[in-house]
């Protein structure tokens, strides 16, 4: 063959694609991906820093809105002297002399601490609480709003658990104001302002990249309520000793501010970006696809009509040709192989595989005509041993169902319904009842489904030959051979079994791997290796003969056939029309049950 010179199709479109995906697209996005990562993490590092700057400006307006509610008490004379008697006596005390107070005032204005506390959440509704703690009766009073107030006499341990940190919680924090005699400077009690941290959630909610967290200084956690990372724990990142988060730190009151802005989150791209990054790569692909849609259409078209000539061959014309010599590459070189194919395929099956069928059909005939003349003799022989031992005119039966045996060998077609080759066995057994009387019991079943399936002709027959040459038991009267058919999709399966002597597992063994490899040996009894080897070249070499034990003695012999539906006119005429029995006589598509 001429050797050509290919200008490698496929690696010129290889490298085509390569240059623009890889080096256009690949660099432009590495590119976009890179400056996004940069500008994202400038714009979180700035967000983290507005973040801590706003949370700290809201502590520091809590701080300042405590220290005008302080102030305001001293703005206010009877407001004062209210609070200070609130402070220095009990409650009967206490609201004896503010009724007296009240009573002498030539005002309807009563100012005290109920009207401090109400204007107090009127003016600063993200008060949480307000608590008044006496220094001289230990009495403490918590104004959670207007409504309700909580008096108890824990001034004491109060005290003593804000000496040690007890002005922030988790979800609040406090500042304490304390309260002086102006005439004494003695300082009767104080006042908490506790502030919730709903403002701080606000600042979060807007700068959703960073971690915000409130301190108090002793390192009570605030916000956001839990201890998920410890204030050492901030100063030791912040110090260098690691390096997974950006920190800010600033003090503000006795509080402090920290934000957290994780180093990986932080140059993460959002998915939205990531996605528009890929939107421009595939327009770059597009623009590169419209750039050598010329060249793609032209390789197109000729695959195309290479695609054309294989189904041509797939539906069997090997005269399909197709053009070559055109363009000098690799198509040009798989047409000319393609094109040499056809050509030697087709002079092979004119020379070789026609031959084989033919081989195969005058095979098939010679497997055929094997069955004549060894039936036969064994017919004959049971006639002559019946006349022998009686001359009554059971042989008249006898020549009867011989007769309609051979007419089936002689004039039948060699494909008959599974209907015809039950009635021939039928025929056969009844033979063998007039010789071995009260000896076997032989039943047959073929379901009305099954009855008009096509099957070659003469199955059945050496099977149930080899049971009485192999099998019967003549020294026992309970003898049975049973006949049946079942359909499995489209593999027909005929069983015949018996309780007769049965075969050794060993050499059952041997008989199915010769079975199953269509081995033949002319020396030993060909009956059943002939049916399976006709089997196989009508079917197929999945269908065949298979032994098996039968329980509770006997074998079991299974013939696996490939159903093949046929005309309609081949089946009414087969046979003298559907069912037909070939003497004339009418069956039944169960056979019934036979047996002296």
């Amino acid at each position: 063959m001429e050797n050509k010179n290919p200008r490698h199709l496929f690696h010129k479109l290889f490298l085509s694609y390569s240059a623009v995906l890889i080096l256009i697209v690949g660099v432009l996005i590495l590119f976009f991906i890179s400056s996004s990562r940069t500008r994202l993490l400038e714009t979180n590092q700035d967000y983290a820093g507005k973040l801590c700057g706003e949370a700290v400006l809201e502590v520091s307006r809590a701080s300042s809105d405590a220290d005008y509610l302080h102030r305001a008490v001293y703005q206010n004379s009877s407001e004062l002297q209210d609070l200070l008697n609130y402070f220095r006596y009990d409650t009967e005390e206490y609201l004896r002399r503010h009724l007296d107070t009240y009573a002498s005032s030539n005002t309807l204005d009563n100012k005290d601490i109920y009207s401090y506390v109400e204007n107090a959440y009127s003016a600063y509704p993200n008060i949480k609480k307000i608590e008044f703690i006496s220094y001289n009766n230990n009495k403490t009073t918590v104004f959670y709003s207007e409504n309700d107030i909580r008096v108890n006499d824990n001034g004491r341990e109060r005290r003593k658990e804000i000496l040690d940190g007890g002005l922030a919680s988790a979800g609040s924090y406090s500042f304490q104001k304390e309260i002086r005699d102006p005439l004494s400077m003695r300082v009767e009690g104080c006042i908490i302002f506790t502030f919730d941290t709903g403002e701080m959630t606000e600042l979060q909610e807007k700068y959703p990249m960073a971690e915000l967290y409130l301190y108090y200084k002793n390192g009570n956690q605030v916000y956001p309520g839990e201890n998920s990372l410890l204030l050492d724990d901030f100063q030791q990142e912040d110090a260098g000793k690691k390096l997974k988060s950006y920190i800010q730190i600033q003090s503000v009151e006795d509080y402090i501010v920290a934000t957290r802005l994780d180093k990986h989150t932080a140059a993460s791209i959002p998915a939205v970006h990531i996605l528009a990054i890929l939107g421009m790569g595939i327009a770059l692909v597009i623009a590169g696809e419209i750039l050598i849609s010329s060249y793609l259409k032209r390789l197109s078209g000729r695959l195309d009509g290479i695609l054309q000539g294989m189904n041509q061959v797939q539906t069997g014309n090997l005269k399909v040709q197709l053009p070559e010599n055109e363009h000098g590459d690799e198509l040009d070189m798989i047409s000319r192989h393609f094109n040499l194919m056809c050509q030697e395929l087709e002079s092979y099956i004119r020379k070789s595989y026609l031959a084989e069928i033919e081989q195969q059909n005058a095979e098939m005939q010679a497997l055929q005509s094997q069955i004549n003349p060894h039936f036969l003799y064994n017919t004959l022989e049971a006639i002559r041993m019946k006349a022998i031992c009686n001359g009554d005119r059971e042989v008249g039966k006898m020549l009867y169902s011989l007769a309609v045996t051979f007419r089936s060998q002689l004039k039948e077609a060699d494909v008959i319904t599974l209907m015809q080759e039950m009635h021939y066995c039928k025929k056969y057994l009844e033979l063998f009842e007039y010789r071995y009387q009260g000896k076997f019991h032989s039943s047959m079943e073929c379901g009305p489904e099954l009855s008009n399936i096509p099957v070659i002709k003469f199955i059945l027959q050496p099977i149930i030959e080899n049971y009485f040459i192999h099998g019967i038991r003549m020294e026992e009267n309970d003898n049975e051979i049973n006949i049946y058919a079942r359909r499995a999709g489209e593999d027909l399966f005929i069983h015949v079994e018996d309780n007769g002597r049965g075969m050794p597992e060993k050499d059952m063994e041997s008989k199915n791997r010769e079975l199953a490899n269509n081995e033949m040996d002319t020396r030993k009894s060909i009956g059943v290796t002939n049916v399976n080897r006709r089997l196989k070249a009508a079917y197929g070499d999945t269908c065949g003969i298979f032994l098996t034990a039968n329980h509770p003695r006997g074998m079991h012999v299974i013939l696996k056939v490939k159903v093949k539906e046929r005309e309609t006119d081949e089946e009414s005429n087969a046979g003298g029309g559907r069912g037909a029995d070939p003497s004339g006589n009418k069956e039944h598509n169960r056979l019934g049950e036979t047996g002296t």
